[in-house]
């Protein structure tokens, strides 16, 4: 694998890059529940030393994506519903704080905006790449936080909704309700067009909460969390 190294020209700390690159194996399931990963093994990975190795493995303990046993090994955690019902109740309140924020100061550029990202939503939807799908759809939450002119409250949003993005890369992998998702982006959209708060404070709730579903068939089982293959 390439070294991390090489990506260095944003001059982001080292254990930065890594912690992105380990997160994001996480969340598409790359790195399964119940996986072991240990400071060598990430090593060999990134081509990194141990030390900002293990600052990234205790960022991700202190979010409850990995489990340490002493003396047995460092695993990545399974899905824990409560978790994801705490981290989607601090979604949901932002979020609808920004789209109330935003409805009121939408221009044309930002009406403008918000209509490229749900073509390009549509785009991934038709060609099957739910990747391309999930970076498309946030863009589009990340951009109504810098319509409503708070863009660090969407920085704060995605540290807090990691477990959240854990169940919607597991639902987007099966397809589910992609079709659904973008009818919602789309009529969030028109109500910030048209600077009717309500109506998008509502759609945004409504929307938001499509999780729970998703939360629901984790925790019955109808939808499988990837498993290590070793356990």
């Amino acid at each position: 694998m390439k070294s991390i190294r090489n990506q260095r020209a944003s001059r982001r700390p080292l254990s930065d890059l890594l912690y992105d690159q380990v997160l994001e194996r996480i969340l598409s399931g790359e790195l399964a529940p119940g996986a072991s990963i240990s400071e060598a093994e990430v090593g060999a990975m990134f081509e990194v030393s141990r030390t900002p190795i293990r600052e990234v493995l205790i960022k991700l303990g202190e979010q409850g994506l990995v489990d340490v046993f002493p003396q047995v090994g460092t695993f990545i955690a399974p899905i824990r519903i409560d978790e994801v019902m705490q981290a989607a109740f601090i979604r949901e309140n932002l979020e609808c704080a920004l789209v109330r924020e935003a409805a009121g100061k939408m221009d044309q550029a930002g009406i403008d905006a918000l209509a490229a990202i749900l073509r390009e939503q549509e785009i991934a939807k038709e060609a099957g790449d739910m990747v391309r799908f999930y970076q498309a759809d946030e863009a589009m939450h990340a951009r109504i936080a810098e319509i409503a002119g708070k863009p660090r409250v969407w920085r704060v949003i995605q540290q807090s909704k990691i477990h959240v993005d854990r169940v919607r890369r597991l639902a987007l992998k099966q397809k589910l309700k992609a079709s659904l998702v973008l009818e919602q982006h789309r009529r969030i959209c028109a109500a910030l067009a048209a600077g009717d708060a309500d109506t998008a404070v509502a759609c945004m709730r409504e929307h938001l909460h499509g999780v729970y579903e998703f939360v629901r068939k984790v925790a019955v089982n109808e939808i499988k969390e990837p498993r290590n293959e070793a356990q």
